[in-house]
């Protein structure tokens, strides 16, 4: 295929997403799993030196793998989904109805964020684009589509999908003004089915920086790559339209640090090193463990039947050691060096264990003399960075009610604040915590109302716990179970 023109090809990325690519890959090929990792084969596991070809891929077939960057990604994004994500305040009946099916596929807002909140943690960024229902004519206008039932819908693109983007300064934020993305679509022949690339880009009224080359502001057009009469494969123009918006309705929901439009390094990139560090660790341990994890039959004093120049270890071969003078021919078993062995163990486990330190793990209790101040900063540390995540994730969410809104051409933004699960640190002292809250409550030092809100934001009493429901039945019991639980303990 004849090498593309960078300055017409509209599937050249930006300079951000070029440098994040290869990063974005090794992580997309670890979520993936072992089929993937063993099919880029020496990409994740290089041939050791002077290693045959079908020695390597017996290897690559039987490497073992543990999928610890993605257990500790699912063990990330379960903290702010202890609870569910759910709208505050109190939004009108339209928005409610939205949230419950914000894609147009029926999931609801808690589904739709869970996914975009893992994207963004695994991937450094996931963009929400609020779409609207394409028009049938370029006349019609938004207005006359809201007339007629259409609603808009939000859409998850994931970072390798986004090749450009560009902003402007609009007051205290930066507004979208140019997007190119990725997308794919699926079409049938009979029973045959194909994936067929496209890219659509979007630009914003008044836009003029050059973006999208000889496309005009306030305007969308889609790509689709096929081949040309000479089978040669280009990029053609599909579709394209106006578009109204004073802005391109994208969300970057971003977890880290962002620089420039775009680039946002993967948090949890270290990760994905240290888990590909893992499994080539892991395949060399399977291979000592195979040359010298099992007795070996050694014949002292005998040469190899046959002419066999090379010296094969291992369990099921037999080590020959040709005769001197003075030597008496014998069977023998070589034993490996248990403590050999048992250090390779030690350094694997020792790798996991670094491994799930940095992956801001939950803590668990630990043994020895270690103080509660000890505990309560190490949770601090594990959780603060999740729970900025979170913040951002809610700042995404609103911001693509604010573009809902302003789809509709309504003011509802103002009452679509999205409440976020954040206080997941909480807890981490165990049954001392529940006891000193406990113990404040017999003293008085603080209200039933308080103590009950505690247990709750303990998870100790469940979501559903009613306590106006819970003081009836309390003043229907004898006097002594409650006495405890009473506003004013007595003197």
């Amino acid at each position: 295929m004849a090498e593309r023109d960078a300055k017409t090809d509209p599937s050249t990325p930006s300079l951000a997403h070029h440098a994040l690519s290869s990063k974005w890959a090794r992580i997309r090929t670890i979520l993936d799993g072992a089929d993937a990792i063993k099919a880029a084969g020496k990409r994740y596991l290089p041939k050791f030196p002077g290693e045959e070809e079908d020695e390597y891929s017996r290897r690559l077939e039987s490497a073992p793998w543990r999928p610890e960057y993605e257990d500790a990604l699912e063990a990330i994004v379960a903290k702010p989904f202890a609870k569910e994500v759910m709208l505050a305040g109190e939004p009108s009946d339209e928005v409610k109805a939205f949230a419950e099916d914000v894609d147009g596929l029926g999931n609801n807002l808690n589904v739709f964020a869970r996914s975009v909140f893992s994207g963004g943690v695994g991937f450094g960024s996931k963009g929400i684009l609020v779409e609207s229902p394409p028009m049938p004519s370029l006349a019609r206008t938004r207005a006359e589509e809201r007339a007629a039932g259409a609603r808009p819908y939000w859409v998850q693109i994931d970072a390798e999908n986004v090749l450009e983007v560009r902003t402007e300064r609009r007051g205290d934020r930066r507004a979208v003004v140019y997007l190119r993305f990725m997308e794919f679509d699926v079409t049938s022949d009979g029973f045959e089915q194909s994936a067929v690339r496209k890219i659509r880009e979007i630009k914003a009224p008044g836009d003029d920086n050059g973006a999208g080359l000889d496309m005009a502001p306030g305007t969308w057009r889609v790509w689709h790559e096929a081949a040309n009469a000479s089978g040669k494969t280009e990029w053609t123009t599909e579709a394209e339209g106006i578009f109204t918006l004073p802005e391109v309705p994208f969300v970057l929901f971003v977890t880290g640090d962002l620089k420039g439009d775009q680039y946002v390094r993967p948090p949890l990139d270290n990760l994905a090193a240290m888990q590909i560090h893992i499994y080539r660790t892991e395949s060399s341990e399977d291979e000592i463990y195979i040359a010298a994890g099992a007795p070996m039959l050694t014949a002292n004093g005998m040469a190899p039947p046959g002419d066999n120049s090379s010296v094969q270890v291992g369990p099921h071969r037999v080590l020959y050691a040709p005769g001197a003078e003075g030597i008496t021919p014998n069977w023998a078993y070589l034993q490996p060096a248990a403590e050999n062995l048992k250090a390779i163990t030690a350094r694997v486990e020792g790798l996991v264990s670094a491994f799930r330190r940095l992956a801001l793990q939950p803590l668990l209790p630990r043994t020895g003399n270690v103080t509660a101040t000890a505990t309560g900063v190490d949770a601090a540390k594990a959780h603060s960075r999740v729970q900025q995540w979170a913040l951002q994730l809610k700042d995404a969410l609103e911001q693509a009610f604010v573009f809902t809104a302003m789809w509709q051409g309504t003011n509802e933004a103002d009452s679509a604040e999205v409440m976020v699960h954040t206080d997941f640190a909480v807890g981490v002292y165990g049954e001392a915590e529940i006891n000193a809250l406990l113990q404040a409550r017999i003293d008085g030092q603080i209200s039933q109302e308080t103590f009950w809100d505690e247990m709750q934001r303990r998870d100790v009493l469940g979501p559903q716990f009613d306590k106006d429901a819970e003081r009836e039945r309390l003043e229907k019991e004898a006097p002594s179970f409650n006495t405890l639980l009473q506003d004013d303990p007595p003197a």
